[in-house]
């Protein structure tokens, strides 16, 4: 009898009882679960044969040149700001005369 792996998550009413089938649930196949939903369902093997493939060895092989650091990080780059628009130059003001206007006697 081979063992199954739930791919997702579902509900199901079997036998008039509810239940859920998480993912990453291992049931027999015999499991009345499965008949019907064979498509949510892999076999173990597939899926550790599948795992093993995708995991990164950590030694390299004979021969074989692996990188040493961490690949450089791209430095972030602030926002230049723009300068301050000048305000219009106010007019100027002269100082009033006061020698015109008839001062104190």
């Amino acid at each position: 009898m081979a063992i199954k792996r739930c791919k997702a998550s579902f509900a199901v009413v079997v036998n008039g009882a509810p239940r859920v089938v998480t993912a990453g649930q291992l049931v027999d196949e015999s499991d009345p679960v499965v008949k019907g939903r064979e498509g949510c369902f892999e076999d173990v093997e597939t899926y550790v044969s599948e795992r093993k493939a995708r995991v990164e060895r950590a030694t390299a092989e004979p021969g074989e040149k692996r990188s040493v650091g961490r690949p450089a990080a791209k430095k972030a780059v602030a926002p230049t700001k723009k300068p301050a628009a000048d305000p219009e130059p106010k007019a100027e003001s002269k100082p009033e005369d006061k020698s015109a206007g008839g001062g104190a006697k």
